[in-house]
């Protein structure tokens, strides 16, 4: 009889420990990926960052659920320590086939969809669906704690699916706010970073791409800025956006010498990082601006936090109509939570 006793009192907080402790470790590998992925060390982690505190809410929310679940409940924990279990196992397969396609840069395809790149939408797939896992997770433990046996599974399955369209519509919300482009407001600086956009057929820049250089060479005409950086190298035909940039850029009044040029980024992420790395920390800039579209300010400025950098934001004077500036704004507020949640 004493044995048995043993055997039952141990082996329950075993499965109770490895619930509370499950949630903490994956948001740990979760931090080293985003980190990792974006090639900063983690002494450059911050908590107080908005898309590790959203990782850490719901990991809170979850461990909370756990705490409440047996107050509420006699024996609630053993009731779901199995399922729970398992999920937090699974997400954690979830997130370690996530970092390791960026670990080992692995392309599917060089196709687009929505304007998002195949490969990152595949990418994205694995990551999502590790956080959909917890919000299951949430939604089950709260289900069991009001005590709502009715549907169970589909109501946790509906309540998680609202979880994340709620936050990609908070993500939409965020991003349309945008920065004033009046003189009034425009920044100085040192060196303005043009952040590359689309080029046309014959190398002839996109009408978003041509109205940020247009701001450009209208802030070094005033001397607001003394240098302009381009960057930029996706494109369709033989030169690089930042090359088609500079061909459209000095044919107004604008030195060549004061342009200069990175041929190698093909996102946003990688060009604040290009600033981070080749302009504050090589050539030891600090009044650095960036110049993009107004409803892109949001992400780029979001995206500037993560690296703990401080940059000032311009942007262009590019007009719209009303279903494209939505449709920009829809896939930046989609972009924004993804950065926020996975740094991708």
């Amino acid at each position: 009889m004493t044995i048995k006793k043993r055997k039952s009192s141990s082996s329950f907080p075993l499965k109770e420990i490895a619930l509370f402790l499950f949630p903490l470790f994956n948001l740990l590998v979760l931090y080293i990926i985003k980190y990792r992925n974006q090639a900063l060390p983690l002494a450059e982690f911050k908590l107080g960052y908005t898309g590790n505190l959203l990782n850490l809410f719901f990991v809170i929310v979850l461990l909370v659920e756990f705490i409440i679940l047996p107050i509420r409940l006699k024996g609630g924990l053993q009731k779901v320590e199995n399922a729970a279990l398992k999920i937090s196992v699974v997400q954690l397969a979830f997130l370690i086939v996530s970092g390791l396609l960026l670990s080992f840069e692995i392309h599917i395809s060089h196709d687009y969809f929505l304007g998002f790149a195949v490969s990152k939408i595949f990418i994205w797939f694995f990551f999502f669906g590790a956080q959909f896992l917890q919000f299951l997770l949430i939604s089950y433990v709260r289900l069991i704690i009001i005590k709502s046996a009715s549907l169970l599974y589909l109501r946790t399955f509906l309540n998680s699916i609202i979880i994340a369209l709620f936050l990609y519509c908070f993500g939409f919300v965020y991003s349309l706010g945008t920065y004033p482009v009046t003189e009034k407001n425009e920044p100085n600086g040192t060196v303005c970073v043009v952040l590359g956009a689309a080029v046309w057929s014959n190398n002839v820049p996109s009408t978003i791409l041509m109205e940020r250089l247009n701001k450009a060479q209208e802030l070094y005409e005033k001397k607001k800025i003394q240098k302009i950086q381009l960057t930029g190298g996706n494109a369709p035909g033989e030169l690089s956006e930042a090359e088609v940039a500079f061909n459209y850029l000095t044919k107004f009044p604008v030195n060549p010498k004061d342009v200069w040029l990175e041929k190698k980024t093909t996102s946003t992420t990688e060009q604040v990082r290009f600033i981070k790395n080749e302009l504050m920390k090589k050539k030891k800039l600090s009044e650095i601006v960036v110049i993009s579209d107004r409803f892109h300010l949001k992400r780029i400025n979001e995206i500037s936090k993560f690296y703990n950098i401080k940059i000032k934001l311009c942007g262009s004077r590019v007009t719209l109509n009303s279903k494209r500036l939505i449709y920009y704004k829809l896939r930046e507020g989609i972009a924004l939570i993804n950065f926020w949640f996975f740094a991708i």
